[in-house]
């Protein structure tokens, strides 16, 4: 009886662990805390999913930039917990598909062509969806560059179409503005799927910006402050021509191979040796 009593006791009262078990336990599953992150990003991408298809398009591109957010802090939760994981690359790939290749895709479905333009909406959101996913599996396989991407990255894409829609969340039925969203359209997908580089804002510190650039930064704050709708767009569009333009400029500004030879004969250390 007084041994059948003990056991009861123990199971009614377990033994208390000690804080460094409890440490232990916490540490072991960490890996937990930023893949709730990313399905925070994943519910997100949802739900700007249903908010389109129901033609509540502000809640949308709320849930959309929302997704960026959540988006840019797991991959920092991860690294601060020490709990990066091949599992949670994946799981923030899949992430970034729903939220950022098929929701802004629906999102400007609905918006933009649906009913008017119903076969040919379905055909332009689709090459978006298709390049969302290039974009997404040939970010996984390549090499990590922290300055930069190679390719638009799909939040900034998500990101631009967005704001799109936030600047006029309910569009007349112009053709010539449906035939500018295509040309968006199509312009953003293949920039995530072109070669072109694009600097990461995380890693930009404002002691290496330019002047100059630092001046239109400035503006484009201020346009954000009292213009916030117009203001994102503007912004976001700048990031979006950046890659363009900087590849532009640094093609045109590399000496041609004739070139480099002569200055390379012409330096002092080749006559040097000539001499």
């Amino acid at each position: 009886m007084e041994q059948e009593k003990a056991t009861k006791k123990k199971r009614r009262f377990p033994k208390r662990r000690s804080r460094e078990e409890l440490k232990e336990i916490v540490y072991r599953r960490r890996y937990i805390v930023p893949n709730v992150v990313t399905v925070g990003n994943m519910f997100c991408g949802f739900l700007a999913i249903m908010y389109g298809s129901s033609m509540r398009y502000k809640q949308a591109v709320f849930c959309i930039f929302l997704a960026i957010v959540l988006d840019g802090l797991d991959g920092r939760v991860a690294r601060r917990l020490n709990a990066t994981s091949r599992f949670g690359v994946e799981f923030d790939s899949f992430s970034d598909l729903i939220s950022f290749g098929l929701a802004p895709a629906v999102l400007l479905y609905h918006w933009a062509f649906h009913p008017v333009a119903d076969e040919f909406g379905v055909f332009v959101a689709f090459v978006y969806v298709l390049c969302a996913v290039s974009r997404l599996a040939r970010f996984n396989i390549s090499t990590e560059n922290l300055s930069g991407f190679e390719g638009l990255p799909s939040p900034a894409a998500a990101g631009t179409m967005a704001a799109l829609v936030n600047v006029s969340p309910y569009i007349t039925s112009d053709f010539w503005l449906r035939t500018l969203v295509t040309a968006l359209m199509f312009l953003i997908s293949y920039l995530m799927v072109c070669t072109i580089e694009y600097r990461s804002i995380k890693k930009m510190k404002l002691r290496q910006v330019k002047p100059a650039h630092r001046i239109l930064f400035g503006i484009g704050l201020g346009l954000l402050w009292y213009r916030p709708r117009e203001g994102l767009l503007v912004l976001l569009a700048c990031y979006l021509l950046s890659g363009p333009l900087v590849s532009y400029l640094e093609r045109n500004n590399e000496p041609e191979e004739g070139e480099a030879q002569d200055e390379q004969d012409s330096s002092p250390e080749s006559a040097a040796n000539a001499g």
